[in-house]
C-alpha cells in the first residue's frame, strides 16, 4: 500500500490551491496607501472589487452562473459605484477605482483557494486599510475629522 500525496487525491482537499497570503498583504498595503486619497470611498470600492472579482473567479472555477446572478452583480456594482462617488466626494470616488482594481485582483489571485482561504484574504483586505485609517494615520499626525450634520 502506497501513500498518495494530497495533490493527487480526487477529493475536495486536493482540489484547492494554497493561499498566497503575501500577495494579499501586499495588495492590502497598496489599498492602505491609496485609501486616504479616497475619503470614505475605499470600503465601498473594496466591496465592488470583491463583487466583480468573485464573479470572474467563479468563471475561472467553471462554476455556472444564472441570469439572476449576473443581474444582481450588475445592480450591486452600480450601487457600490454610486456610493463610492458619494462618500468620496466625487474625486475620491474616481480615485477609488484603483482600489476596485486591486480588490478584484486579490479575488482572482485567491480564485483557486479553498472557501476558508478566500475568506481570510477578504478579511486581510479590509483589516489592513482599516488599521491604517484608525491607527497609523493619527500616529503620523493626520487629523481625521468626520462630522455628520450641522
Amino acid at each position: 500500500m502506497t501513500a498518495t500525496s494530497p495533490s493527487t487525491t480526487s477529493g475536495p482537499a486536493g482540489a484547492f490551491a494554497s493561499l498566497r497570503i503575501g500577495v494579499h498583504l501586499l495588495i492590502a498595503l497598496a489599498i492602505a496607501v491609496v485609501s486616504p486619497l479616497t475619503a470614505l470611498a475605499w470600503p465601498f470600492a473594496i466591496g465592488v472589487g470583491m463583487l466583480l472579482g468573485s464573479s470572474q473567479a467563479s468563471r475561472l472555477r467553471d462554476e455556472p452562473s444564472s441570469l439572476g446572478d449576473d443581474v444582481a452583480t450588475g445592480v450591486l456594482a452600480a450601487i457600490g459605484v454610486l456610493a463610492m462617488l458619494f462618500f468620496g466626494a466625487l474625486i475620491g470616488g474616481i480615485i477609488a477605482i484603483l482600489v476596485v482594481v486591486l480588490a478584484s485582483f486579490s479575488e482572482r489571485a485567491a480564485a483557486l483557494a479553498s472557501p476558508v482561504d478566500r475568506g481570510v484574504a477578504r478579511i486581510v483586505l479590509f483589516l489592513v486599510p482599516a488599521v491604517a485609517w484608525l491607527v497609523v494615520l493619527p500616529l503620523l499626525g493626520f487629523n481625521v475629522d468626520i462630522r455628520l450634520g450641522g
